[in-house]
């Protein structure tokens, strides 16, 4: 017992000892908590309004082509006021769209609805990626990174049975307004310490462009295409596949606990073998996307579900890991995280491109079993 103890001592001292981080946790807990409850509705909700398939596309596709074009003004943003706050100016952005959700239905264009939100995002994680790249601790990103996926996921794992029972038994406008409450406490925490202004950022097309190798930014592209297609079309098939909101809402928050505690024990792992890790869940989620439309009942779609999000996470945490390793060896850190986001947004619009021209789902997991094995191309030297 005594052991026992003394190990879990030294587990939260390695996590929790760097104060700068620490708020950052928090405030993410409290952000992810809230998003939990209606993020992953947010298509169903288009869905249920009568949009189509390609119209869902073009919402997102409006969506990430702001986030790309405005994140460089929120970098320059974080230098003038600061990166904490432009992180909390971010967050309030969010808390207006979803305001702006219930007028959707005929007040408000979707588009303007899209843009607003790709406007808090751009905002929100300029600051984001600057601030945990600046404070993370050397050799231990994956670690940490894993810590802040365990913490998101942790503190919201019941959002979607919470949020469907809510969407089922009162309305989206109810949760649209609890979670803008929650949205404006995580904004709390940032400002345990003091914010600091960054330099302003030298930014340049030409350095962006080359910040990393060719073969980093496709498989940039491949990782925005897969996470894509994860987080929009996924639900959207699991819905029409399930045609219950319930049971959609229970098995995503089955999946999510499963996810925390496989994210426990595979942050150490990917600090110490990305390259192996990231072979190995390449290979594995590659044929998630096979199983996906093979089995179709409540319990394939669970075990789906919970296959994807295993093979997803030994994919993309030591990917992330090399993400941040280069940030920090980078000599403009802002101009490496703009080579990455615009890569991500090419993956992005192919898909979304794609899903506007065919009005379908089903090819979309196709393109992505190959797509998946574009990720190796980080290996190359």
């Amino acid at each position: 017992m005594h052991q026992q103890k003394n190990h879990i001592n030294e587990w939260l001292y390695r996590y929790f000892h760097n104060k700068k981080l620490d708020e950052l946790y928090i405030s993410v807990a409290i952000k992810s908590f809230a998003e939990s409850f209606i993020a992953i509705f947010v298509p169903i909700y288009l869905l249920n309004l009568g949009f189509t398939i390609s119209n869902i596309a073009i919402y997102f596709l409006i969506y990430f082509l702001t986030v790309a074009i405005l994140m460089p003004y929120g970098m320059i943003l974080s230098s003038k006021l600061g990166i904490k706050k432009v992180m909390a100016l971010g967050t309030m952005v969010l808390v207006v769209y979803f305001i702006l959700l219930n007028y959707l239905n005929g007040s408000v264009p979707y588009g303007i609805i899209a843009l607003v939100y790709g406007v808090s995002s751009a905002l929100y994680y300029a600051g984001f990626n600057l601030e945990f790249s600046k404070d993370s601790d050397k050799n231990k990103e994956a670690s940490e990174i894993s810590l802040i996926s365990i913490i998101a996921i942790l503190s919201s794992a019941a959002g979607p049975i919470v949020g469907a029972l809510l969407i089922t038994f009162i309305s989206f406008h109810f949760l649209f307004i609890l979670v803008s409450g929650l949205l404006l406490l995580s904004v709390v925490p940032l400002f345990f310490t003091k914010d600091k202004k960054i330099k302003q950022p030298q930014l340049s097309f030409k350095k962006i462009v080359k910040s990393d190798s060719i073969g980093k930014g496709i498989a940039y592209q491949a990782n925005g295409l897969i996470g894509t297609v994860i987080g929009i079309f996924w639900p959207i098939f699991m819905y029409i596949s399930l045609g219950s909101i319930l049971s959609l809402g229970s098995i995503l928050s089955l999946t999510w606990i499963l996810a925390t505690i496989y994210l426990f024990f595979i942050g150490k792992l990917a600090d110490k073998n990305k390259e192996s890790l990231l072979k190995t869940g390449t290979v594995i989620h590659s044929f998630s996307w096979i199983t996906r439309f093979l089995f179709l009942s409540p319990y394939g779609i669970l075990f789906n579900a919970i296959y994807s999000s295993i093979s997803v996470i030994t994919m993309d945490l030591p990917f992330s890991k090399m993400i941040y390793s280069k940030a920090k060896k980078s000599k403009n850190v802002a101009n490496y995280f703009l080579f990455r986001e615009y890569n991500l947004t090419v993956g992005r619009v192919i898909i979304l491109i794609v899903a506007i021209l065919l009005n379908s789902i089903i090819p979309l997991f196709l393109i992505s079993f190959f797509v998946t094995y574009l990720h190796l191309f980080a290996l190359r030297k």
